[in-house]
């Protein structure tokens, strides 16, 4: 659709010719595969806590309780009971169960979120 106020001409077109270049830095990837490596522990992390809560109807069931509740420490010591050993961030609604698996490390980006819904 063309504009036929001229108040929009201008705009029609920009003023750079596409595609634009630009001069990006050397890609380096170290940190990039440390978070790789870092994720895939978390992963592990993670899939301790999603055997347990499948294999185990008795510690799912103490789990989704004791977040009815809201009691946080036994929440977090279930979480740590099923193998978890990653510094986590446990938040819950009444719809799910949300974990956020982190390395601890202030210099690692990397971390994983468990979300189960119950």
């Amino acid at each position: 659709m063309a504009f036929k106020d001229d108040r929009y001409s201008k705009w029609a077109y920009s003023p750079y010719t596409y595609p634009y270049y630009r001069n990006f830095p050397p890609i380096e990837v170290t940190r990039f595969q440390h978070s790789a490596v870092a994720c895939t522990n978390l992963m592990k992390e993670g899939q301790k806590l999603l055997d347990k809560v499948n294999q185990d109807a008795q510690f799912a069931h103490e789990l989704k309780d004791a977040a009815q509740k809201n009691d946080q420490s036994h929440v977090h010591a279930l979480i740590q009971r099923a193998g978890i050993t990653s510094p986590f961030h446990i938040a819950y609604t009444p719809d799910a169960l949300r974990v956020d698996l982190n390395t601890g490390n202030e210099d690692s980006c990397s971390e994983l979120t468990v979300k189960l819904c119950w």
